[in-house]
């Protein structure tokens, strides 16, 4: 049991999960800022977040997949994303109309790696993409 551990651990790129945490975090961050939007009726800047949301968590996942099969991917995102959310949940003690907290935090990072993807993602969803077309 430990063996077949260090051997998953050892297949699991560190570059990747860095990158694939980073873009979860910022799942979390589209998530909040597009329910917050929506909440207050300004559908059209919402429904951008969501498309954006959506991309981030592409991208985490595609970096997660790295050594996991796809069902342990999936998890492993969905949980970061969860978490990233809670943290940024407590941080504008729950409330939408402490969004610029967060949007002052995260939106430059965020729309740093979402504007100019990196080498390391790119190449992550070609060889991911080679492994679905290998099953």
């Amino acid at each position: 049991m430990n063996i077949a551990f260090a051997q998953q651990v050892e297949e699991i790129d560190q570059e990747w999960e860095d990158l694939s945490g980073a873009y979860a975090e910022c799942a979390a961050y589209y998530r909040l800022v597009f329910f917050a939007l929506e909440s207050s009726g300004e559908t059209e800047a919402a429904a951008s977040y969501r498309e954006v949301e959506d991309n981030a968590m592409l991208y985490a996942l595609v970096l997660a997949s790295g050594g996991r099969d796809r069902d342990m991917a999936v998890q492993v995102t969905n949980s970061r994303i969860e978490l990233s959310m809670q943290q940024m949940k407590d941080e504008i003690n729950n409330r939408n109309e402490n969004i610029s907290i967060l949007i002052n935090k995260y939106n430059g990072n965020c729309t740093q790696i979402m504007q100019q993807l990196p080498e390391i993602l790119l190449e992550a969803m070609v060889e991911v993409s080679g492994e679905n077309t290998n099953n």
